[in-house]
């Protein structure tokens, strides 16, 4: 007989479901799970903020597609992995909450005299898909399981399991164990049926104008080839999501910027549309202004959640399935039906348009001067220096915005941004997943000053892993967002002003190489310096306020629109 611990038994489904990463800290009702992970080959990277712990998950899942594992104390260290789970709720991230608790005879109920004695479980049940307690040893796998399959059910979400101390330490014979891997208790799935790729096949080739509308969830079931392949043969446009930027090529000929003209002409035109892995949330501006009358197109929506399904606009066909294996289907069925390409005609004529509206727009951005440097600019030369081939991440308020207009075409699973629940803060922690997800790859952290803020000490955890991480911040001392509305009602701003940091020497201070800018002439060697470190980088860019402010007015009122409604 060989007896082992809760702990390692716990470490033992993880790792059975493919889990090689727990970020969290440490703790003496943990401990015992900590000291095997070596032994299991699982990697522990502590934080500096629990919340900082999911966003790595999140970082990690995205650009990878692996779960992780994050740990909560009990009482503090558990509710600050909050804000990170609400977050991964809202993205759609797969995460394994595990939050650590006292003796069973001082919980569940707690009394006054508990010492960060918190219900837990039911402080996470209303922001996570399935939370429960592990009260014995010899549950461990079952629960387990249980806590995996609800993860995995329609569009996948964290989970929590709350494991009080005694049961981490519990000692049970492992012959006892029954372990299952993950096909042997959950099915793969849903998929589309063949009477729904028939009809949707049917109804795409005899279109006389079809469009694809691809989003985030093309991303995560890596059926960005297939997608392209259902484009490429119909020859029709594909206008990308917002939250779904890597998800289709934004230089690919086929492609349109959803917020444009372009893209508004071949929505009301079109007769058929097919969106894919997208919910159509207000982002994506769903009112008739920019689609026409519902009643003269048909819209076909694939979607692995039931619950996402014409939550915007009215369905002729919904498919709850995996994109890849429906994209790969629907493929196979429109070559059986003969589909003829549309003619590519009509996606030139809607890139025609975009791009002299794009142009037009955006001219001063071409002839700004200074002083100081411009946002788009900065993303311009970011992208011109790290290329292509990197990974993303957008963090901020017009600072994801400049970064969705001028960052370069990137790769699959490559383009993270915080454009679903929109929580700042996120994107130094998710560099930091995506990087060790990724360790051979560029990851460049793009931030206003205002979202670094709020999770900057994680670049101290970046240098003390030895991870490459390029974060570049943008530094005007404002929370730049929130000060047209105030000016345009009050004449004024209040609560704006956030004061000058020099996130360089910051940074310097955390242990990572300090790079400034503040002229444009300036910035190329910056980003070539951060690009060269041998380790974690900072660049602090000193942009110009009235610069990031100077969104074209069409673009601020689609953004406006998506807290105010149609607007004209």
């Amino acid at each position: 007989m060989s007896e082992i611990t809760g702990a390692e038994l716990l470490l033992r489904c993880l790792v059975n479901e493919g889990v090689k990463f727990v970020f969290g800290l440490p703790c003496p009702e943990v401990d015992p799970l900590l000291a095997k992970l070596e032994q299991y080959q699982v990697r522990f990277v502590p934080v500096r903020h629990e919340a900082a712990a999911v966003h790595m998950a999140e970082g990690l899942y995205k650009t990878t597609g692996q779960v992780a594992a994050v740990l909560g104390n009990p009482g503090p260290g558990s509710a600050n992995l909050i804000p990170g789970v609400i977050t991964a709720r809202h993205e759609g991230v797969p995460v394994v909450v595990i939050t650590a608790q006292h003796r069973l005879g001082i919980v569940y109920p707690s009394s006054p005299a508990t010492f960060q004695g918190q219900d837990q479980l039911e402080v996470f049940k209303p922001v996570v898909k399935w939370s429960g307690p592990i009260l014995s040893w010899e549950r461990i796998p079952e629960v387990m399981r249980i806590a995996f399959r609800e993860m995995w059910i329609g569009r996948p979400g964290p989970v929590h399991i709350e494991i009080p101390a005694p049961v981490m330490y519990a000692m049970g014979d492992d012959a006892k164990v029954r372990m299952l891997t993950p096909d042997q208790y959950r099915a793969a799935g849903p998929r589309a049926s063949q009477s729904q790729l028939e009809e949707a096949a049917r109804m795409l080739a005899g279109a006389k104008r079809p469009i694809v509308i691809s989003g985030a969830g093309v991303d995560r079931a890596e059926a960005n080839e297939a997608m392209l392949a259902v484009v490429e043969l119909l020859k029709c446009p594909v206008i990308g999501t917002i939250a779904g930027r890597s998800s289709v090529p934004v230089d690919h000929p086929n492609f349109l910027n959803g917020y444009g003209p372009g893209a508004d002409l071949a929505r009301s035109e079109s007769d058929v549309i097919l969106v894919v892995g997208s919910r159509m949330g207000n982002l994506d501006i769903p009112y008739d202004k920019y689609w026409g009358d519902p009643a003269n197109k048909k819209l076909i929506q694939v979607d692995i959640d039931q619950r996402n399904m014409g939550v915007t606009r009215p369905l002729a066909l919904g498919i709850v399935s995996d994109a890849k294996s429906a994209l790969e289907g629907l493929l196979r069925m429109l070559k059986t039906e003969h589909a003829r390409p549309k003619g590519g005609e009509d996606t030139q004529r809607y890139r025609e348009i975009s791009r002299k509206w794009f142009e037009e727009r955006f001219a001063p951005v071409a002839a700004w001067r200074g002083p100081g440097i411009h946002p788009a600019l900065a993303m311009q030369a970011i992208g011109k220096v790290f290329g292509s081939d990197s990974i993303y991440v957008a963090d901020g308020g017009n600072t994801s915005l400049w970064a969705a207009w001028f960052l370069p075409s990137t790769k699959p699973r490559s383009y993270l941004n915080i454009l679903e629940l929109g929580m700042l803060g996120t994107g130094i922690p998710s560099a930091i997943g995506a990087k060790l997800g990724n360790p051979a790859r560029e990851v460049v952290c793009v931030s206003g000053d205002g979202a670094a803020g709020f999770n900057f000490m994680e670049m101290q955890s970046a240098a003390r892993e030895g991870l490459k991480v390029r974060t570049v911040v943008f530094a005007e001392g404002s929370w730049t967002m929130e000060e047209p509305n105030e000016r345009m009602l009050f004449g004024r701003t209040f609560g704006t002003e956030m004061g000058t940091v020099r996130w360089d020497r910051v940074a310097e201070g955390l242990g990572c190489q300090p790079f400034y800018a503040e002229r444009m002439e300036d910035l190329e060697a910056a980003l070539n310096g951060a690009k060269a470190s041998n380790g974690p980088a900072v660049v602090c860019l000193k942009t110009n306020r009235d610069a990031n402010l100077a969104i074209p007015m069409e673009l601020g009122i689609r953004f406006a629109e998506v807290y105010q409604g149609p607007m004209g």
